[in-house]
C-alpha cells in the first residue's frame, strides 16, 4: 500500500536540498503520519534533471524539462504517477489542489491551502474593472471544477469552505478542515525586557506583506529607537527591503531553515503576518503564537480564522496606518503586549497543536 505525493516543488529543481515553503513543511510533516498508517510514501516533482533519492522512509522522483508549474507539467507528473499505481491499494495525494487535472480511478485526496486569487490590484474603473471581475468568477468556475476531481479535499481553513458554499448551488466534493498546525514548547518563551524585539519571518513577496511592512518600520524607528527589527526570509522582494531599510542600525536581515523558524521567534516580542491576499490558516502565525509573540496580522484568509482581534493578536486592514497603529500600541502597552502573548500561545496549545492536526489526518486516511 503505497501514497503518491504529488507537488510541483518538494526539492529544488536540481534535486539538492529542500525548497522553503509552507507546504513543503506540511508534506515534510505529513510524511510520518502516512507511514503511521501502514503508507510507503513517494514524492514526484518538476526539475531540471532526472532523479530518483531515497530518504529515510521515502522516496523522491524529479521529471525534468518540466515547464513552471501548470496544467500540462501536472499533467505529466499525474501520468508518470499513474505509471506506478496499483489501482486497487494505493492513495494519489496533490499536495495542492492546483495539482488536480482529472479524475482518477484510484483513491485520491488533495490538500486546498487557502484561496489564492483574492490579491488586490490597482484601482480601475470601467472595462478594465469588469475584465478583473469576470477574471475571477472565472478562476472561481475552474477551482470548483477542479476540486470536484478529487474524492477528498483538506482545506486548511474555514474562509475556503464558506466561500465554496457561498459560489455553488450545493457541495459535491467532500469537504473536511484541518486547520495547519504549530509545535508547542512546554513553556512559553519568555522575553528579555530592555528592548522590543520584532519579527518579519516569510518569503520575501509583494503579497506577503514586504513593502507594507517596510514602509511602516520607518516610521517605526523614527519614534521607537528601543526597537529592534529582524527580518528573517529571503524572496526576489529582498532588494527593496534593503535599499530601505538596511540604512537603520537596528534592523537586521537573516536567512534561517523552516525547521529553526520557533528558534528564531523564541526571544521576539512582537511578530507581524501582514499578508496582502493568498493566505491560509499561515504556519508563520501560528508558530510565533506558539513562541509567545503578540502578533499582528491582516483580516485575510484562514488568518481569521486564529486571530480574535484584541484577544490574542491584533488582526487588521491589510494597509499602512492600521499596521503602524497596531506596532505603535503594542510597543508602547507592556501590560497589554503581556496579555496579548499568553493568549495567544493559550489558544495554539489547545487548538493549533501537532498532535491535534496528526490525530485529524489519521482519522481521514482510516477511513
Amino acid at each position: 500500500m503505497r501514497a503518491h505525493i504529488i507537488y510541483f516543488n518538494f526539492l529544488k529543481p536540481d534535486g539538492e536540498g529542500f525548497s522553503l515553503g509552507g507546504i513543503q513543511t506540511y508534506i515534510l510533516n505529513l510524511i510520518p503520519v502516512l507511514k503511521e498508517c501502514g503508507y510507503e510514501v513517494t514524492v514526484y516533482q518538476r526539475s531540471q534533471i532526472s532523479f530518483h533519492k531515497d530518504f529515510d522512509g521515502y522516496d523522491v522522483y524529479g521529471l525534468k524539462n518540466l515547464k513552471e508549474p501548470g496544467v500540462e507539467v501536472a499533467t505529466a507528473l499525474l501520468d508518470f504517477t499513474l505509471s506506478r499505481v496499483n489501482v486497487k491499494d494505493d492513495l494519489i495525494l496533490y499536495g495542492c489542489e492546483s495539482c488536480i487535472t482529472r479524475k482518477v480511478d484510484c483513491k485520491t485526496i488533495a490538500i486546498q491551502h487557502g484561496i489564492s486569487w483574492d490579491i488586490q490590484s490597482e484601482k480601475c474603473s470601467g472595462l478594465r474593472y469588469m475584465r478583473k471581475f469576470l477574471g475571477k468568477y472565472y478562476t472561481t468556475w475552474k477551482t470548483v471544477r477542479r476540486v470536484e476531481k478529487a474524492d477528498q479535499l483538506i482545506c486548511v481553513d474555514y474562509n475556503f469552505v464558506n466561500w465554496y458554499r457561498a459560489v455553488t448551488p450545493y457541495v459535491r466534493t467532500n469537504l473536511v478542515t484541518i486547520p495547519n498546525f504549530t509545535a508547542i514548547p512546554q513553556e512559553m518563551p519568555q522575553k528579555d525586557s530592555d528592548v522590543i524585539n520584532i519579527i518579519f519571518a516569510r518569503r520575501f513577496f509583494p503579497h506577503r506583506g514586504t513593502r507594507l511592512f517596510t514602509d511602516v518600520v520607518e516610521r517605526l524607528l523614527d519614534k521607537w529607537p528601543v526597537v529592534r527589527i529582524t527580518i528573517a526570509g529571503d524572496g526576489p522582494d529582498a532588494s527593496y527591503m534593503h535599499g530601505k531599510l538596511d540604512k537603520f542600525s537596528n534592523v537586521s536581515f537573516i536567512s534561517y531553515e523552516s525547521k529553526d523558524s520557533m528558534k528564531i521567534h523564541a526571544d521576539k516580542h512582537i511578530a507581524v503576518v501582514p499578508t496582502l491576499g493568498s493566505e491560509g490558516t499561515s504556519l508563520s502565525l501560528l508558530e510565533a503564537m506558539a513562541s509567545g509573540c503578540a502578533v499582528v496580522c491582516t483580516n485575510v484568509g484562514g488568518m481569521t480564522n486564529i486571530v480574535l482581534d484584541g484577544y490574542n493578536g491584533l488582526c487588521i486592514e491589510p494597509s499602512e496606518q492600521p499596521l503602524y497603529d497596531a506596532l505603535d500600541k503594542l510597543v508602547a502597552d507592556t501590560e497589554y503586549r503581556a496579555m496579548i502573548q499568553r493568549y495567544a500561545y493559550d489558544t495554539v496549545s489547545k487548538s493549533f497543536s501537532r498532535d491535534k492536526w496528526r490525530n485529524n489526518w489519521k482519522r481521514v486516511l482510516m477511513s
